[in-house]
């Protein structure tokens, strides 16, 4: 393929490096703004070219040696290469652009904030393959015996033990112990739930301000928990009521905080595996507090999509508020006009991509939704990944 040398400009959503070439685009992984670079093209996608870096003629200024010995071989951590100041504004400027590109009047967005913790060892949960970690965008496998980003629990684990190469791995830290789960070759052929909707084997379980969270090791669960805590308190800020709505509510890990300070809290999950995870969370949390004589709210759970809530019979009620945190596909086109229609007071909404952010937003602040206030969460430190909490009101 071609080897041409070009000026990169701006970063883009998922930490690519964005150059012109013949009137297209140029996506490069590595690349900071502002560098002379040659590359070569490796795929021409139409639209725009895929690029690899080959050298890098003139480097940012922000450019500092990485300290992780596996940097450029396993596929995480890509932005350790700048300062964790750098990265913060890198990460500001990728979401005001994806909130520019997508029509939204930038005087009526307030100032982006962010919250962070700890650079390195922050890391409590891995999924290795085969026992190593996969490089980016690739199948091979790269076998590594330590982390920056991991605790120190799971740094010790992986500087003392080998991890079967037979199989996919988990590794989860809480507490001082790092417990290991194995996806063996037996559930590979069968399927993983064998008419079992937990399997108590594959359980992890933390505590989060003296609430019990139990998760499924292969289900979706944040991996850094300082961050899940200064999330939780910020997801709860001068939130009550009488009804609230948890849209996409996993294992109900917001809404054991959310019937601290309402009447009814509504949970929508499409996962069975985890919405049987959030009722035992929500039954355990609610006897917590009757013992201590606390209030904790009425719950119903709705094991569907969220494109089938607008549909049920609660979603008619009035709610005082909704907190939704979707995937990376953001929330569907069909919750956001119920949320619309309903004029719901308050969107709490907790967003893991900048892209689907800024479309939601346009389409909440075309229908007289006010965005409040914005806030990058840093949940994952050395790499581009973007976690945004914000506030709309009507």
């Amino acid at each position: 393929m071609e080897v041409i040398t070009l000026q990169t400009e701006k970063m883009i959503a998922g930490g690519d490096c964005l150059a012109k070439y013949n009137g297209k685009s140029v996506f490069i992984r590595g690349a900071l703004p502002g560098e002379t670079i040659k590359v070569k093209i490796s795929a021409d996608k139409g639209d725009f070219f895929v690029a690899e870096i080959l050298e890098i003629i003139k480097p940012s200024k922000e450019r500092i040696t990485p300290p992780c010995k596996f940097y450029g071989q396993c596929g995480g951590c890509n932005l350790q290469v700048v300062s964790i100041d750098f990265q913060r504004k890198l990460k500001q400027e990728i979401l005001l652009d994806a909130l520019i590109r997508s029509g939204i009047n930038i005087n009526n967005i307030p100032e982006i904030k962010i919250t962070g913790g700890k650079e390195f060892e922050y890391r409590n949960r891995f999924q290795f393959h085969q026992g190593g970690l996969k490089r980016k965008s690739a199948n091979e496998i790269i076998f590594i015996d330590d982390c920056l980003v991991a605790v120190q629990e799971i740094r010790q684990f992986l500087k003392h033990n080998k991890l079967n190469i037979q199989d996919r791995s988990h590794l989860f830290a809480s507490n001082g112990i790092v417990k290991q789960t194995q996806d063996n070759s037996i559930n590979k052929k069968k399927g993983r739930f064998t008419g079992m909707l937990v399997n108590e084997d594959d359980l992890c379980t933390v505590n989060l301000f003296e609430k019990i969270i139990q998760f499924d090791v292969h289900g979706f669960f944040q991996s850094n928990l300082e961050m899940l805590e200064k999330t939780i308190q910020k997801i709860i800020e001068n939130l009550q009521g009488n009804r609230v709505a948890d849209i996409y509510a996993g294992v109900g890990t917001f809404s054991v905080f959310l019937a601290d300070f309402f009447e009814e809290v509504y949970l929508i999950e499409h996962n069975r595996e985890a919405l049987v995870l959030a009722e035992r969370n929500i039954a355990r949390a609610k006897s917590k507090n009757s013992e201590k004589k606390l209030k904790f709210a009425k719950h119903e759970s709705y094991g569907i999509k969220g494109t089938e809530w607008p549909k049920m019979y609660a979603a008619d009620l009035d709610f005082d508020a909704v907190v939704i945190d979707p995937p990376r596909s953001g929330i569907e086109q069909s919750v956001r006009n119920w949320i619309i229609t309903k004029r719901i007071p308050i969107i709490r909404y907790l967003s893991c991509d900048p892209v689907t952010f800024a479309r939601d937003t346009a389409d909440f602040c075309q229908n007289g939704y006010k965005l409040k206030n914005l806030e990058i969460l840093d949940f994952y430190p050395q790499t581009s990944h973007i976690e945004t909490i914000s506030t709309f009101i009507i």
